[in-house]
């Protein structure tokens, strides 16, 4: 799954950027107990355009975790899933919204098998997924995801608070809090963001603390990339 992440991204990386109708978005993201890989690309209907009316959303990702199943014993995790979904979005000179549904297929490998794990396997189900950004005062805007499983505890949640600086790359805190149903985390770090990469696309950097439940906590650190098409 890593190995198709790259050559995904290296392919997007080449797209010419004057067709500008859709967005490719790649990231990696790892500390000492989570590590989380994706890529994926968000484009229009026709007739329609981005941030406003209805979109097409497809996505791969990949999810390495541990969790505790006993004193003694830790379940090692590995997940790797494919999603595809409807959108719509919204957007205004102060800000933006969007909203998703769709199915994710994830396929769980469990090390040692956990037979009380409901996710081990292949597992499709409904995802719902919101976003959104606005500003909140001078030079101030706050950004924030949400996504939930329909019918399973999966989560992930991150919110952001960001400011740009005179050479317009974007600064801000993050905070994400992320789990499932034996596994669960939260995190706090820092973003420097809207780096340029050629003309259009752009890079965000970012760190932090990651604290799983049951471990200590440990830095974290991931990148992500913005490249139109």
């Amino acid at each position: 799954m890593l190995r198709l992440l790259l050559v995904g991204l290296a392919s997007a990386a080449m797209t010419p950027a004057w067709a500008q109708e859709g967005v490719v978005l790649a990231g990696v993201e790892a500390s000492r107990d989570n590590q989380y890989a994706y890529l994926g690309t968000v484009s229009p209907f026709a007739g329609q355009h981005l941030g406003q009316g209805f979109v097409q959303r497809y996505w791969l990702d990949y999810v390495a975790y541990n969790y505790e199943k006993t004193p003694l014993q830790e379940i090692e995790t590995r997940v790797s899933a494919v999603e595809a979904a409807l959108g719509y979005q919204q957007s205004s000179a102060s800000s933006w919204w969007g909203t998703y549904l769709g199915a994710r297929y994830a396929n769980t490998r469990l090390s040692p098998s956990d037979p009380d794990n409901d996710d081990r396997g292949g597992r499709l189900r409904a995802k719902l997924q919101l976003e959104g950004e606005t500003e909140v005062g001078a030079g101030w805007r706050v950004n924030g995801i949400a996504s939930h499983l329909v019918g399973d505890a999966n989560y992930w949640i991150r919110l952001r608070l960001q400011t740009i600086l005179r050479n317009q790359w974007h600064i801000g805190p993050e905070v994400i809090g992320q789990g499932d149903s034996n596994y669960s985390a939260y995190k706090v770090g820092a973003f420097l963001g809207n780096i340029k990469l050629g003309a259009f696309s752009a890079l965000t950097l970012k760190a932090g603390v990651s604290k799983p439940e049951n471990d200590p906590a440990s830095l974290y650190a991931g990148a992500e990339f913005y490249i139109p098409f």
